[in-house]
């Protein structure tokens, strides 16, 4: 059984999806998890990736939190503003 690892806890629902999005299209399987938020009190989400894995998903995933024309880009596949 593989054993998956915590890669980054996340404040909110929609940019822990994105990181897993930008993880998966980069080759690193990954999901969100939360096992930390219960009614009523503030928790965030965790990103998990295989062990094997974590090195790769440290490598392609950027640090900093995603804007908001980020992950709208990664919801649709399309840049905020721009015409079809």
């Amino acid at each position: 059984m593989e054993t998956w690892r915590e890669f980054r806890r996340v404040p909110d629902l929609p940019s822990s999806q994105a990181l897993v999005e930008l993880l998966l299209r980069e080759g690193v399987p990954a999901r969100v998890e939360a096992p930390h938020l219960l009614p009523g009190v503030e928790g965030y989400f965790v990103v998990v990736v295989p062990a094997a894995l974590l090195h790769r998903a440290r490598w392609v995933a950027p640090e900093s939190q995603f804007e908001e024309r980020e992950l709208a880009f990664l919801a649709t596949g399309e840049l905020p503003g721009s015409s079809n």
